[in-house]
């Protein structure tokens, strides 16, 4: 029986609602109904043979808490790995950390792994997917030109997507895109060399991202009055396989808890209309997404071979190699292609097949 059933807040005890035992928030049982009528109270039932599972393993990072059920999982930051580097730009944006509000819970007619490819590195479906959004000016990023430019990597367990930004200082770029100045102050105090070399200096802000296998992030900045200035937001989400056809989907709204109050409702508000469960981009997805799903399911679906070769030539030779003047860790590339895709779903495969290797940046 699931035990405790917020998706957020604090307890000190659960209880069973099915027969009413209680355990403490450690796991230790505490409170059987009718101990010693039911069971003969502890000689027939000693209450510390009997407690809630432990996960093998437990890690956090940035206040992300991971659990897993595999005892010989490594531990979770070398499975993270490089990945360690781009997430700090979601969740490391002062010493506080940050606040997470959610989830916004609502179902899919989808396979998991196809949102996890969308938010891993397919720029290419944005200027044509979302191009209303684009013609209504609500996010001025959305063009071809723009998602071109972008740089995709792929490090460790997870890749993403990037938007190069206007020429400028650092904080120039952060206000660019719509931080406060108390904000970018705090960007600048708690982001390592690296990562303030690769905004500053490269030129590059993180966008989508997926951690192998179901957790991914959203980074973007619309309008969200006609005439005003962009609001940066930030999203964690994660794809829960329901069956082979149905994906739940878990989003979060996560904000700096030193973020000024005003910035704080601004960034709420342009999360809600862009990735919410009624957002304008999450509604161009779905859509994609469930027809998807729908296709490959029929007759015809199952006999084809998906074309999954964008970035590479007849001979499966990549049509341009990663660059070199990339800053950050693991490979990068510019421009439309399916590199990121090809490392998540051979990491799947890996996994499926027993191996469970990190593709550390291989490449097809």
């Amino acid at each position: 029986m699931q035990v405790c059933r917020a998706e957020r807040g604090n307890a000190s005890h659960f209880r069973c609602p099915y027969h009413g035992w209680t355990y403490k928030n450690t796991g230790e049982l505490v409170g059987v109904p009718f101990h010693a009528d039911a069971y003969g109270g502890g000689d027939g039932l000693p209450l510390e043979s009997v407690a809630l599972l432990t996960p093998p393993k437990v890690g956090i990072y940035n206040g992300l808490i991971f659990a897993s059920l595999n005892p010989d999982a490594p531990a979770l930051e070398d499975y993270l790995g490089d990945l360690k580097f781009y997430l700090d730009f979601y969740t490391r944006q002062s010493p506080a950390g940050p606040d997470v509000r959610g989830p916004q819970r609502w179902r899919v007619r989808c396979n998991w792994k196809i949102p996890a490819e969308n938010f891993c590195g397919d720029t290419y479906h944005t200027p044509h997917t979302h191009l209303s959004i684009a013609e209504i000016k609500m996010w001025r990023e959305h063009t071809p030109g723009k998602r071109k430019e972008g740089v995709l990597y792929f490090a460790h367990i997870g890749g993403g997507t990037t938007y190069k930004l206007p020429p400028g200082s650092i904080r120039e770029r952060l206000a660019y895109i719509g931080y406060p100045p108390e904000m970018i102050e705090q960007m600048v105090s708690v982001w390592s060399p690296g990562q303030k070399k690769l905004v500053g200096d490269t030129g590059f802000i993180v966008s989508a991202s997926t951690v192998f296998p179901n957790l991914s992030f959203v980074h973007n900045w619309p309008k969200v009055t006609e005439d005003g200035p962009t609001v940066p937001f930030i999203s964690m989400r994660i794809w829960q396989p329901l069956s082979a056809v149905e994906t739940e989907i878990y989003s979060w709204f996560l904000i700096d808890r030193q973020a000024p109050a005003p910035f704080k409702e601004a960034s709420y508000k342009s999360y809600l209309m862009s990735f919410g469960a009624s957002g304008m981009f999450e509604q161009d997805d779905v859509e994609n997404w469930t027809s998807i799903t729908s296709v490959v399911s029929g007759q015809l679906g199952r006999q084809l071979r998906l074309n999954s070769r964008m970035g590479l030539d007849a001979r499966g030779d990549l049509l341009r190699r990663p660059v070199e003047w990339w800053t950050g860790p693991g490979e990068a590339f510019q421009g439309f292609g399916e590199w990121n895709q090809r490392n998540l779903l051979r990491t799947w495969c890996g996994f499926m097949d027993g191996d469970g290797t990190p593709v550390h940046g291989r490449r097809t």
